[in-house]
């Protein structure tokens, strides 16, 4: 079984819509913007003809950054940075899923991200760690060479299914204004260009 972390958001949907794993994998740690990563993944694995499902798992106490309203802790590489969150996803899906056979996690990180949880090292030695446990389960990361913008073009995201994603890092619905939905738009933007006005 081939498991996605899915959050909804632009890279991690299209790779939903790419790679179309067994089971789509949302996770509520306690993030402020969790009804929206739930609402939003379970839209788009309707859509696209996946299977979804939730953990609960509140971690909100462990949480810093914008992403659990608390002050950034030092060293931090953005405003939304939150400890160990990778290692925490991969982990839980890990111990909820091993059981049912699974084989290969998917991250959805890709090379611009900041964090050093998405880099090459981390994501190298995380598949290494849980390899090593029982039930010898993959860690992957399919677009970590990729932007956002290439990923979306290589997996032919379609432009109609861009309305269901979701990348807000502090509420339920898309604030605009946070570096997720900043970054979102950008994106779209640039992927998906508009047609001019009276083109045929």
């Amino acid at each position: 079984m081939r498991a996605l972390l899915f959050s909804g958001g632009l890279d991690s949907s299209a790779l939903a819509w790419w790679l179309r794993p067994q089971v789509c994998v949302t996770i509520d740690y306690g993030q402020r913007a969790a009804k929206g990563e739930i609402a939003a993944s379970s839209a788009l694995c309707s859509q696209i003809g996946l299977e979804h499902r939730t953990i609960q798992a509140d971690l909100s106490f462990l949480g810093s950054g914008s992403m659990a309203a608390k002050a950034v802790v030092d060293g931090a590489s953005a405003e939304e940075f939150w400890p160990y969150r990778n290692q925490m996803l991969v982990t839980l899906a890990a111990m909820k899923l091993m059981p049912e056979g699974v084989s290969e996690i998917i991250l959805g990180s890709v090379s611009t991200d900041r964090h050093a949880d998405g880099k090459a090292p981390f994501l190298k030695s995380l598949d290494r760690t849980l390899s090593l446990q029982e039930g010898h389960v993959r860690v992957t990361a399919p677009a970590r060479r990729m932007s956002t913008r290439t990923l979306l073009r290589t997996s032919g995201f379609p432009y109609e299914l861009i309305g269901l994603t979701f990348s807000c890092h502090v509420h339920e619905y898309a604030c605009g204004q946070c570096n997720g939905c900043l970054k979102h738009r950008e994106c779209v933007e640039m992927t998906y260009p508009r047609p001019k006005r009276g083109a045929a």
